[in-house]
């Protein structure tokens, strides 16, 4: 009977904590950003996000669509995929699970996260763009399926995913709307 009680209030503890235990979930969670009690909501269907506790990083986790996946494949930027500078201007922009203080990734934080399997809900196997530059017009680049550094010309087409410091507090859309 008392082993009952114990394993009770042991699935009870985790239920309430959303099952968080174990050594991946130190690392990471996955959360909706929707549903996540600071996170406001938005006008995005999918808005997920990656927490990288230890880092206090925020990776936007978000479907590519077949528009982006055209434009890579074309040599064009749209949405989560293009050139260097769109990429830049595409994170600083973005408006995304209720935060915009989004931003390119370090090589280093990109290397991070594709090291080890990151948990990411959607991903590709591609190069992701770095906000490190290397020589002349060229900047880092992480390919996903090895999680291995390249350098790539600015003008080159590569895959978009933004990152920003972990920090539940919550913020106000460029709209004005929570």
């Amino acid at each position: 009977m008392k082993s009952i009680v114990v394993l009770s209030a042991l699935v009870g503890t985790l239920l309430i904590a959303g099952g968080d235990i174990g050594p991946a979930s130190e690392n990471m969670d996955i959360i909706n950003g929707a549903g996540y009690e600071d996170v406001s909501q938005t006008t995005y269907n999918d808005t997920f996000v990656l927490i990288k506790r230890p880092k206090k990083l925020m990776w936007q986790d978000e479907k590519y669509f077949d528009e982006e996946e055209g434009a890579y494949k074309n040599s064009r930027s749209l949405g989560k995929a293009g050139n260097w500078n769109h990429a830049e201007m595409y994170c600083r922009s973005l408006d995304y699970a209720g935060f915009i203080d989004w931003r390119l990734p370090t090589l280093d934080e990109l290397m991070d996260l594709h090291q080890f399997n990151a948990g990411l809900q959607y991903s590709r196997v591609a190069d992701f763009w770095t906000s490190t530059p290397d020589k002349g017009r060229n900047y880092w680049s992480i390919y996903t399926a090895d999680g291995y550094a390249h350098s790539h010309n600015k003008d080159d087409f590569l895959y978009i995913r933004c990152v920003r410091p972990y920090e539940m507090k919550k913020r106000s859309s460029r709209s004005g709307r929570l």
